[in-house]
């Protein structure tokens, strides 16, 4: 049993024990002068996103933000607002005209440097956002976003050199893939005409005949007649087919045996290797894009209707989606956040021209 007021006289006293500790032990100084005093933020805190760029000497150039408008979409305040740039023509730029983030209402919450796929939008370290006035002043617009990587790897270098190693990988797989596999060569000449393989010649035991009751003209029999003499012999060399036989009128001409092997042996062209897609170019215009698959079947011509950026803001890469959309896997056609309401409405259009909206 304690007296009464024992639990305050202690602590009055772990007070004056840190009160005069303090003028001898700097560590039990916990007062800091602010604003000339700042205690140094631990790397992974976090306060506002700021979006990343490669280049100081060309910010808006190199920023990794695409306007993809994943961030925008996957918010939960939604605080992000982004507009995609657009040059003289219409043609999309892949990077954000418009980028705001309305501070007042963001919860710091990161959700936004979790989706996204480029590594553009990070959180930053810096808490001093008081303005004077409660509603523009603290809209941030894209000028006071950008910030460069070399700001990012200060104020959190491990994170940021984990996501440069990770970049780097990403950019030298992207050229591999693009560099030729095999080095340019010469155009071959074009193939000379090969003959038709020469039928195996019959055992010479084996006396080939015509059946009298066969279904042939005379011009026929003697053709065939003729030919079958010639495979007959024994050790006899290649023999070149006759020349076409004319059949009577209203019947089909025989064909020979020539022709039959030509036939039998042409195959299909080859089907383009998967990748590869001219239109797959997120600096084209939609309409050149579709110029390129005109003939192609839908599912590519749905790819060519797309923003290109495959930045699974649809749940697929561009090609996912397209294919997605033309086997009746996927039915809403409002998922290419870049593209917005133009490669909606190209996608209706494309559905409704095959029969499938």
């Amino acid at each position: 049993m304690g007296f009464i007021g024992k639990g305050l006289f202690e602590g009055m006293v772990v007070t004056a024990r840190n009160f005069v500790g303090s003028y001898f032990d700097k560590e039990r100084m916990v007062t800091v002068q602010y604003p000339e005093e700042r205690v140094q933020v631990p790397e992974n805190s976090r306060t506002f996103p700021f979006l990343v760029f490669d280049e100081d000497k060309d910010p808006a150039g190199t920023m990794r933000c695409v306007a993809c408008k994943i961030c925008e979409v996957e918010c939960p305040p939604q605080c992000i607002y982004i507009v995609m740039d657009r040059d003289e023509k219409g043609k999309p730029q892949q990077r954000p005209k418009v980028f705001d983030i309305d501070i007042s209402v963001c919860m710091q919450c990161q959700i936004c440097v979790e989706v996204c796929p480029f590594e553009a939008i990070k959180m930053d370290n810096d808490y001093e956002k008081s303005q004077y006035g409660r509603f523009d002043e603290l809209v941030e617009h894209l000028p006071d976003l950008l910030k460069s990587n070399e700001y990012y790897n200060r104020i959190k270098p491990t994170e940021a050199t984990a996501v440069d190693a990770k970049l780097k990988v990403e950019k030298e797989k992207k050229a591999k893939k693009a560099a030729p596999a095999v080095a340019a060569k010469p155009a071959a000449p074009a193939p000379k005409p090969v003959a038709p393989p020469a039928p195996k010649p019959a055992p010479a035991a084996a006396k080939l005949t015509i059946p009298e009751d066969a279904p042939f003209t005379p011009e026929q029999r003697q053709w065939l007649s003729g030919f079958l003499s010639a495979v007959s012999v024994a050790g006899a060399g290649p023999v070149a087919a006759p020349g076409p036989v004319a059949a009577p009128t209203g019947e089909t001409p025989v064909q020979q045996p020539a022709e039959a092997a030509a036939t039998t042996e042409a195959a299909p062209a080859a089907e383009a290797p998967a990748g590869g897609w001219p239109w797959h170019d997120p600096g084209m215009g939609i309409q050149q894009r579709l110029d390129l698959a005109k003939s192609a079947p839908l599912a590519d011509k749905l790819m060519a209707a797309m923003a290109q950026t495959d930045c699974h803001a649809c749940g697929y890469d561009c090609r996912g989606y397209a294919d997605a959309i033309a086997n009746g896997g996927e039915s809403d056609l409002s998922l290419c956040l870049p593209g917005e309401a133009e490669t909606e409405n190209m996608l209706k259009k494309l559905m409704q021209e095959t029969g499938k909206a």
